[in-house]
């Protein structure tokens, strides 16, 4: 097993040159093409941005994993994971007014509040991931911490256990049940339209099928990758709470690759697609 956590480094560290690449890409075209400052584009920088932090903490986290590191923490990880979850949901909601809501989303989803949902977006991972601080902390000082005898250690108060397994439990339900249930219901919706409301049943155009069949598949790509990539990352805090610790660290090696693999992937769905 000593050989496995250096193979996860190696792959981390192609991986993370890779989303470092793809996410720099897309800021540098964003920022140089002056047509492209609507809200869509001003998500997508922001989400690059945030896959940037995403990934460069990932792999730090996949380094204190692998070699019993402790530079980086689980809730650092978090912040940054709830950021990049809870952006890829402003893109869901965008798209949804954009394709489904156009006149709204002309007047109404303009940069500014843009600007003010990605601060909003940033505020609320912050809020969820502060108890996790706290946890941490008290985790560390109770496990393993010696007293006055060789045998004695410090042990956690009742509290304790149960307070971290809610803790827990709300992260799983608002950095992936609700989000996860936004983005499929948005894209189901609009997948939906596309292909079943009065207008586009008529539409017999070859163009127009393929136009509707392309956005079908990325919009279910999109949902698959956000499931497969994220639900280890929250599941996982919900199994170290009931599994040893000594045993679930290859889970969290597991876990945070397929985290770095789904921020390295987003810049391809979601911008490279785009002439």
């Amino acid at each position: 097993m000593d050989i496995f956590p250096s193979v996860v480094a190696g792959l981390s560290f192609v991986i993370l040159i890779c989303n470092i690449a793809g996410n720099l890409l897309v800021i540098l075209v964003i920022c140089k093409n002056k047509k492209q400052s609507g809200a869509n584009a001003f998500l997508l920088s922001s989400l690059a941005c945030s896959d940037l932090g995403l990934a460069i903490g990932i792999f730090l986290y996949t380094i204190s994993i692998s070699y019993k590191i402790t530079n980086w923490s689980s809730p650092d990880f978090i912040f940054h994971a709830l950021i990049s979850v809870y952006t890829l949901v402003a893109v869901a909601v965008e798209r949804y007014y954009a394709i489904l809501k156009p006149f709204v989303h002309l007047t109404r989803i303009v940069k500014s509040l843009m600007t003010k949902i990605v601060f909003a977006v940033w505020t609320f991972a912050a809020v969820l991931s502060c108890p996790g601080f706290f946890f941490e902390t008290q985790l560390n000082k109770y496990r393993g911490k010696k007293l006055t005898s060789i045998n004695e250690t410090t042990e956690a108060p009742t509290w304790f256990k149960p307070l971290s397994i809610v803790y827990s439990y709300i992260i799983l339900l608002f950095g992936l049940i609700l989000p996860a249930t936004i983005m499929i219901s948005c894209y189901s919706s609009v997948i939906h339209n596309v292909w079943f409301n009065t207008d586009a049943t008529k539409l017999t155009n070859t163009a127009l099928l393929l136009s509707r069949r392309k956005l079908t598949k990325l919009f279910i790509i999109v949902t698959v990758v956000f499931i497969i990539t994220w639900t280890p990352t929250f599941v996982r805090l919900i199994v170290t709470s009931y599994v040893d610790l000594k045993s679930a660290w290859i889970y969290d090696l597991f876990s945070t690759f397929l985290g770095l693999l789904g921020s390295t992937a987003n810049p391809v769905i979601y911008s490279f697609r785009c002439p």
